[in-house]
């Protein structure tokens, strides 16, 4: 028996939808595992997002003041996922949080760093649940197309970086002058004038003085057959994010998928890449340029490492995940 045919369970989100492989959506997941309807709240008034929720069995995903975050004080049972690691840099904002978290059945952490956060800021261990966002690794870890990709771009058969996201905190900048240090070009993903984004989601794009460099060829958003290409050209994926940026960051389990080697920030988040990686302090570019250089002039080291996390990747694959939903939806729905 479904879990659909036994509850009905809401899913609240701040937008929908969202630039994503279906297998990789994760508001879509929780829909599909409990049957449930997607709501969003953009474009909604306060009366109406209440009338969505009030008595609902349902699962909120953040970001932020008024709602989603606010859903618990109106439904039944109800999960929040925030997609942020902090309860806020302000005490009264953690205090506020910490209260209205605590009202909710579940809170979802996408990482033991996640869960170890909410924890410090007051939110009840018992409260806390780990459950990644998935990936399509049947379609990653066949990556192709890298020669057109190469040809499309004028890349010639040197080595590039690539890094996948551009928006301000992502530190395009420190991971351009890296990789200009280590003496290759930077391929970087994602959305980089308003043509190419929906209205609403504005804080996708990049500030202008990501612009800049001259080592730095910037793709605009692409689809996901021409990122397969381009991490099957790719020598080594980079990610220098803020900590507050990334909640689980799919893009460096995608790249771990393809067989690309990583280089990631020393921080939480990434603790599950820890002796399959090269780790670097995500606003140190020399330190970041030693890792790249180290990968290419150490391709044993990038061997092992590649192999090392594709193993990561594949236990974050859909149907794994989907399972840890089901179960856990049974656990707090299904009496």
């Amino acid at each position: 028996m479904l879990l659909s045919d036994i509850v009905t369970v809401k899913i609240i989100v701040p937008h929908y939808p969202i630039d994503t492989r279906e297998k990789e959506d994760w508001f879509k997941i929780c829909a599909d595992t409990a049957g449930g309807e997607i709501v969003s709240v953009q474009n909604k008034n306060t009366f109406e997002v209440i009338k969505n929720v009030s008595g609902k069995n349902i699962h909120a995903h953040g970001r932020g003041f008024p709602f989603p975050e606010l859903s618990c004080l109106f439904a039944k049972r109800s999960i929040y996922t925030p997609h942020f690691n902090t309860l806020g840099s302000r005490w009264w904002t953690k205090i506020a949080r910490s209260f209205i978290w605590n009202r909710y059945t579940k809170i979802i952490a996408q990482t033991r760093f996640g869960k170890r956060s909410y924890i410090e800021s007051g939110v009840k261990p018992e409260k806390i649940e780990v459950l990644p966002i998935p990936i399509d690794y049947d379609f990653w870890s066949k990556p192709k197309g890298g020669d057109a990709f190469r040809k499309k771009y004028k890349l010639g058969k040197e080595p590039f970086a690539i890094c996948i996201g551009i928006r301000k905190g992502k530190n395009v900048d420190v991971i351009a002058e890296a990789c200009r240090k280590a003496g290759i070009k930077l391929v970087a993903v994602g959305f980089k004038d308003k043509n190419e984004i929906r209205p609403g989601i504005e804080f996708m794009l990049p500030p202008k003085e990501y612009m800049k460099f001259d080592n730095v060829i910037y793709t605009g958003f692409i689809s996901s057959k021409e990122l397969l290409a381009a991490l099957d050209a790719a020598s080594i994926f980079i990610n220098s994010s803020e900590s507050s940026f990334e909640c689980f960051c799919v893009s460096a389990y995608q790249a771990a998928a393809a067989g690309v080697p990583l280089c990631l920030p020393d921080f939480g988040v990434f603790e599950s890449f820890k002796g399959r990686a090269l780790f670097h302090n995500n606003h140190d570019p020399d330190q970041l340029a030693e890792n790249i250089k180290t990968y290419l002039k150490n391709k044993r080291l990038a061997s092992e490492n590649i192999a090392a996390a594709r193993k990561i990747a594949a236990s974050v694959d859909y149907p794994v995940v989907r399972k840890m939903f089901e179960d856990f939806y049974k656990s707090i729905f299904v009496s």
